[in-house]
């Protein structure tokens, strides 16, 4: 992983499947007690959460990061330079890159997350962000970048617990002052404590959306369904975040290697998969698309 801390970054991402270029990871950092109790905390949010999903806060730090590396090895096989944020201390998650940020064109857009723990994280990427082509912040409200889905025409935000409409009307100024044309299309759910947007509806390939259905109230049901070829994903597969995929190109993926049946449907639309295991990654809620904050995708 070439890193040069000179070079400028060009951020550009037309779509969340054009072809993959440049990916900001961070490998994980250890978890303890007093980490979470002094950076954490608990509020009405994170009890639907714990309610909803899977936590297992205390994973192997190093078993995770050797399943990071693998992931980290096949995308530079397939051309991507993987840049690394700096670890912050006491910062259980930060291995979630995703929600600090993410990209919509030319402009690289800093997230404001709702949670202290959280805010954190975004001293991560200091040593990237003067790099960066094009940075714009959000200010008021909160969101973050597992909430922002960007389709090739739109802008898919979830309304749940992490952002709120306050941070999709930031997104919506701030995209205007970048020179950004492009719709924004929130989603609501049909119950709280949803993680993020992508662990219920992700774009694993052009065109093709899985989801959970039940998750979803009506009225955002029918506009996923006028838009995507979706495939339904079990409850038993939601739990275990095989959603949560990862597209290299418009027609390939990286998802768990335990998804045999979503990859199954998936080759059968002419989409190559790449299974690996990220068990461990998944022991708090998140996995591939969690992990990965892309700067640069390129229309092939």
């Amino acid at each position: 992983m070439n890193q040069n801390k000179t070079d400028l970054i060009s951020i550009n991402l037309p779509s969340e499947t054009a072809t993959l270029k440049t990916v900001v990871m961070c490998f994980a950092n250890p978890v303890s007690v007093s980490s979470v109790l002094r950076y954490g905390g608990i509020d009405a949010a994170l009890l639907y959460q714990l309610w909803y999903n899977k936590f297992n806060p205390f994973f192997n730090c190093e078993k995770v990061r050797r399943q990071q590396q693998t992931f980290m090895e096949i995308m530079k096989a397939n051309g991507v330079e993987v840049l690394l944020a700096d670890q912050v201390s006491g910062c259980a998650t930060q291995h979630y890159t995703r929600d600090i940020g993410f990209a919509i064109d030319d402009t690289f857009f800093c997230a404001n997350p709702r949670r202290y723990y959280r805010k954190r994280e975004l001293e991560g990427l200091e040593n990237l962000l003067p790099r960066f082509s094009k940075v714009a912040h959000i200010e008021k409200g909160s969101i973050e970048g597992g909430d922002v889905i960007v389709d090739e025409q739109y802008v898919i935000v979830g309304l749940g617990e992490e952002t709120n409409k306050e941070g999709v009307d930031c997104l919506r100024r701030k995209l205007k002052e970048s020179g950004i044309d492009r719709e924004i299309v929130t989603i609501e759910f049909t119950h709280r404590g949803i993680i993020h947007l992508d662990t219920k509806f992700n774009i694993p390939a052009k065109g093709i959306g899985f989801i959970h259905t039940k998750s979803f109230k009506p009225e955002s049901l029918k506009w996923l369904e006028n838009h995507f070829d979706l495939i339904e994903a079990t409850d038993e597969e939601t739990a275990n975040l095989e959603i949560n995929t990862f597209a290299l190109s418009p027609r390939k993926v990286v998802m768990r290697e335990r998804s045999e049946r979503l990859a199954t449907l998936l080759e059968s639309k002419g989409v190559e998969t790449i299974l690996i295991d990220y068990s461990e990654v998944t022991k708090l809620p998140g996995s591939f698309r969690c992990t990965t904050l892309p700067v640069e995708r390129v229309q092939p």
